[in-house]
C-alpha cells in the first residue's frame, strides 16, 4: 500500500544522512525530496510536514520557500502560502525571485496595487527580468491601465519571443482595451502551437467571436459551455478581466 512505504522512503532519506558520529538531522534538500516524493504518492499532509520543516530549518535557502509556499497554494492555503513569501521577503528584500513570487501571489489575491509595487522593486535592479514584466503587466490590466501593461508586454516579449504565457497575456489585454482585431492577430499563433494551453484556447475563441466569428470561435472550443458572444460583450462594454473556463466560469 502508498501509505505503508512512506515511512520507509523517509527513514531511507534519514538514512542518507548518517555520518560516522551518527544520525544527523536530514538537511533542507532532503526533506524537500522527500516531500516531493509524498506529494506525487497523494501524502499532501506529510509533504506540507517535510516542506514546512525544509523552510524552517534554512529560512534563508529561497528555493525552500518558494517550495513551500507553492505546495500550500496546492493544497488551497493561499492565506498561509503568502505569509511564508512575505517573511522571506523581509528576511531578502533585494532577492528578486521571491519578490516575483510574491508579486504573483498578491495577483492571485486581487492586491494589484502591491504586487505591482513588487515587481517594478525587480525591475529597478534587473529591467531585463522577463517574469516581472510580464506580472507588471497582469497587475496594471487588473487596474485598468491597459496601454500601460501592453507596453511592458511588449518589452517581455522583445526578450523573450517565444513566451506563451507573455503573449496570451498581450491578446487578453488588446481584447480588455477594447481591440479585438488584434488580440485576434496576437493569439492566432499561439492557438495554433503545439503548446497551446486551455486559456489561450478559450481567449483566441473571445476574439473570433468578438470579430464576429462566432462560428469558427465555437470550432476552436467544441461542445464547452461557454457563453462567447456574451463574454465578449462583457469585454467590449465593461473591460473587465475575466477568465473563462470550460465550464464557463469566471474569476
Amino acid at each position: 500500500m502508498m501509505h505503508s512505504r512512506l515511512p520507509i522512503m523517509v527513514l531511507a532519506a534519514l538514512l542518507a544522512g548518517c555520518a560516522s558520529d551518527g544520525l544527523r538531522d536530514p538537511d533542507a534538500a532532503s526533506r524537500m525530496r522527500i516531500a516531493a516524493s509524498a506529494e506525487s504518492s497523494g501524502q499532501m499532509d506529510v509533504a506540507l510536514s517535510m516542506y514546512g520543516a525544509a523552510a524552517a530549518r534554512d529560512p534563508d535557502n529561497v528555493e525552500a520557500q518558494t517550495r513551500f509556499a507553492a505546495a500550500l497554494v496546492r493544497a488551497g492555503n493561499h492565506a498561509q502560502a503568502e505569509q511564508v513569501l512575505a517573511a522571506a521577503v523581509q528576511r531578502r528584500p533585494g532577492d528578486r525571485a521571491l519578490l516575483v513570487q510574491l508579486g504573483r501571489m498578491r495577483l492571485r489575491n486581487g492586491a494589484a496595487g502591491e504586487a505591482l509595487s513588487l515587481f517594478d522593486r525587480v525591475l529597478a535592479t534587473d529591467s531585463r527580468s522577463v517574469p516581472a514584466l510580464d506580472g507588471r503587466g497582469v497587475a496594471l490590466d487588473l487596474m485598468g491601465r491597459h496601454p500601460e501593461a501592453q507596453e511592458s508586454y511588449r518589452r517581455a516579449q522583445a526578450l523573450d519571443p517565444n513566451a506563451i504565457s507573455v503573449a496570451n497575456n498581450l491578446g487578453l489585454s488588446l481584447l480588455l482595451d477594447g481591440r479585438p482585431d488584434e488580440a485576434r492577430a496576437v493569439l492566432e499563433p499561439l492557438a495554433r502551437r503545439a503548446d497551446a494551453t486551455q486559456r489561450v484556447t478559450a481567449n483566441y475563441a473571445i476574439a473570433l467571436a468578438a470579430t464576429g466569428q462566432e462560428a469558427a470561435a465555437r470550432s476552436m472550443i467544441g461542445d464547452a459551455d461557454v457563453d462567447l458572444r456574451g463574454v465578449a460583450e462583457s469585454l467590449r462594454v465593461n473591460r473587465q478581466v475575466i477568465e473563462v473556463t470550460p465550464a464557463g466560469g469566471r474569476s
